[in-house]
């Protein structure tokens, strides 16, 4: 693991900023990306959600990509996270490009992977 602004993480992350859903029992709630990692985000959420709950968060792209991924809320509002539990192998190849494009080091984003984070989600 590594150690960054006092805490340990064990993925690279790299600071972003455009649009996101979070939805939860048939609810949505907007926000925005602020930090991106292979595992988690953080964000900025319009409202409150209970730590805990399981979500989808869809990441809104300015090309139009939506990238789908299955979580659960370990923060809420203004200084939200999510922590990633599945997603399918498209977006997973999506937010592993993406994290790529924009880290201090891709191989690094590449060593990582072998440490297993989450397990793939099934098909509905």
């Amino acid at each position: 693991m590594k150690e960054l602004d006092g805490e340990r993480r064990r993925r690279s992350r790299v600071h972003l900023e455009f649009p996101l859903t979070i939805m939860y029992n048939n609810l949505y709630v907007r926000g925005i990306l602020h930090d991106l990692s292979l595992k988690g985000l953080s964000c900025a959420m319009e409202q409150e959600i209970a730590r805990g709950t399981e979500c989808e968060v869809t990441l809104e792209l300015d090309s139009g990509l939506r990238i789908r991924i299955k979580g659960v809320v370990v923060r809420s509002g203004e200084d939200g996270a999510i922590d990633f539990v599945s997603m399918d192998e498209i977006s997973f190849n999506h937010l592993r490009n993406l994290v790529r494009l924009y880290a201090e080091d891709a191989d690094v984003v590449d060593d990582e992977l072998r440490i297993p984070a989450f397990s793939a989600m099934t098909k509905d």
